[in-house]
């Protein structure tokens, strides 16, 4: 059964968005990204909550994505905290 024109893809625009299975690397807990960014742990949380820290709510757990954390980090125009120099 071949598909309706309208559920095709455009090929090019599969190949510009190809997109890595994570691995159990590539995923954070709130833990392993305080100690990253050498801040107690509710603060990852409280940050992760408000949205200033991108993490994905699985049930319970909030998980965070390494390239998205150190993104973050070298981002010149994110601001994390009032004294950004606290984290550094």
């Amino acid at each position: 059964m071949a598909l309706p024109t309208s559920q095709l893809q455009d090929p090019q625009s599969m190949s510009s968005t190809v997109r890595h299975p994570l691995t159990a690397a590539d995923v954070m807990t709130a833990a392993e990204v305080a100690a990253l960014l050498r801040v107690p742990r509710s603060t990852v949380e409280d940050w992760a909550r408000r949205g200033i820290v991108p993490s994905k709510k699985v049930g319970r757990r909030r998980l965070y994505v390494r390239a998205k954390i150190e993104a973050l980090l070298l981002d010149d125009d994110t601001e994390l905290s009032p004294d950004r120099s606290a984290l550094l």
